[in-house]
């Protein structure tokens, strides 16, 4: 072991732990081989496993990802909220504007520019109840998209990104997963074998939940090259941009934090509001406005019974197909995206980090949805347009294409779609490379360009070949593989968090006799 460390060191320039980077390459490599070699046995094999986890895990993931919301809402408003990522007088290391541009643009960035118009366009069209092409089914369909992509898909982020920057930089355990579970299992079992199979399984969720991201982001681009070229949308044309589009965030991502990510995160807002202006001023404004209304109420007061049902809508298989889909999908982007929003948190107060991650982005999704897919929504309902009826990919560029400055525009989904894959992509690296690093300390968190390198390579590939394997289903079965054994890590860092909090002096009215946590 010593040997092959110490190769790896020399290799990559950093301590990397040899056991969490060769057991995932383990586990990653034969999904690799078989989607570029042999597409159709990938198919068969990730549709059988999926199966299986829908089948079985559903009650776990609908309940759980629910608990991990109030969960969060609880603590923000308890006086452990008062707690600081840090220091007692650390000051934020990013502005508020520059914090919210990371958090909102790696944790949603091309999927709500995929989705916020493809889903409700799909919804409407194959709605899980009622009758389709409606304005009861269109309601509905706005406020699934609501529910899937509100409040529940950043309470996940917030419980993994809390207890990182929480052990990291107020209780020096490092930006590693297994430190997060220390106050459970101890510092040996931490540092030994059982802490490197729960790193090991935050990496693989992460390479495997980005391929999703990865891959409808190069969907979504080709399709609008396509459009506004004219050339195929094959297979092999989103092959050949998913390349261009690894080869763009490995440059992103070892340029670092401070340059790369920060510069590519707030271009993605710009180019978010021009998008967004634009369907505002030239789109049926007044409905827009009355289905945001109808829309956001239907949502709050239908919430409960959404969130406690293990069956939606009497329909357990559009269920499965669907929402457990979305619970897993934010699972698997969790050690990612938590990573991320904690490394760029330090400084902030647990209160303002929940209510922050937790509220900001969702509304401002609400928002970007109802204008975008409303547009899409009123175009088929009431111009006899079928963008419901075109592949999911395609749904932006065709509503683009029945307004004024459709060619411009097209233009400018496309440069956004970049941005924002290669933002979401070369954070994941980033994450996956510091995951990988035997270095614990908070201050000594960068990993090497080279380990940077190999994972971004490794995504690209794997995306190929999940592509190759069934294209958007394909990329699908990837995310909810790779989130299986995290949401129950995910459960075990809540009660650490929790063990370690009720320690803590600092806070008025919580154990003042406690003596602090010795790790």
């Amino acid at each position: 072991m010593d040997e092959n460390q110490n190769y790896l060191k020399r290799l990559f320039g950093k301590e990397v732990d040899p056991m969490v980077f060769y057991l995932t390459i383990a586990l990653t490599v034969p999904f690799v081989v078989m989607g570029l070699f042999m597409p159709e046995q990938l198919a068969k094999v990730s549709n059988a496993m999926v199966g299986g986890i829908c089948h079985y895990m559903q009650s776990i993931y609908l309940l759980g990802v629910t608990a991990f919301l109030l969960f969060c809402i609880a603590l923000g408003m308890s006086p452990l909220g008062k707690i600081k990522l840090g220091k007692d007088d650390e000051k934020p290391e990013f502005s508020t504007i520059s914090w919210f541009s990371m958090l909102f643009s790696a944790g949603m960035g091309i999927g709500l520019l995929f989705w916020s118009i493809a889903e409700p366009m799909s919804h409407m069209a194959n709605p899980p109840m009622g009758e389709a092409g409606t304005r009861e089914a269109a309601k509905l369909a706005q406020e699934i998209y609501f529910f899937h992509w509100g409040f529940h898909a950043w309470a996940i982020y917030a419980v993994v990104g809390l207890c990182l920057a929480y052990f990291n930089f107020r209780k020096n355990r490092g930006s590693l997963v297994s430190g997060c579970l220390v106050p459970i299992f101890g510092e040996k079992a931490c540092n030994g074998l059982f802490g490197k199979i729960v790193d090991t399984f935050a990496v693989w969720a992460t390479l495997f939940g980005v391929v999703t991201g990865l891959g409808t982001g190069a969907m979504q681009m080709t399709g609008g090259l396509s459009y506004l070229f004219g050339f195929a949308n094959t297979p092999a044309a989103v092959a050949v941009v998913i390349t261009f589009i690894t080869i763009c965030f490995v440059i992103s991502a070892i340029t670092g934090i401070g340059r790369g990510i920060k510069f590519l995160s707030n271009l993605n807002i710009v180019l978010m509001l021009i998008l967004f202006v634009f369907f505002l001023i030239f789109g049926p404004t007044s409905f827009l406005f009355k289905n945001f209304g109808a829309t956001i109420s239907a949502y709050l007061m239908d919430l409960p019974k959404l969130s406690f049902s293990t069956v939606l809508f009497e329909n357990e298989g559009w269920t499965r197909g669907w929402t457990v889909f979305y619970w897993a999908f934010w699972i698997a982007w969790a050690p990612f995206v938590g990573g991320f929003i904690a490394r760029v948190s330090r400084g902030r107060t647990i209160r303002e980090f929940i209510f922050m991650v937790l509220f900001a982005p969702a509304v401002f999704s609400f928002v970007f949805s109802t204008v975008i897919g409303g547009t899409g929504i009123y175009l088929d309902l009431f111009q006899g347009t079928a963008i419901g009826k075109v592949a999911l990919e395609l749904s932006l560029y065709e509503t683009l294409k029945q307004m004024p400055l459709s060619i411009p525009m097209s233009i400018v989904g496309v440069l956004l779609a970049t941005s924002f894959v290669i933002t979401s992509a070369d954070s994941a690296t980033y994450v996956m490379a510091r995951l990988c690093t035997k270095g614990q300390d908070a201050s000594d968190a960068k990993a090497g360009n080279r380990l940077t390198i190999v994972w971004g390579v490794l995504l690209g590939v794997l995306t190929i070949g999940f592509s190759f394997s069934g294209g958007l289903n394909g990329l699908k079965a990837a995310t909810i593989i790779g989130s299986v054994p995290f949401i129950i890590i995910m459960f075990l860092c809540i009660v650490a968090l929790v063990m370690a909090l009720l320690k803590e002096k600092t806070v008025p009215g919580i154990a003042p006799e406690a003596e602090k946590l010795n790790f």
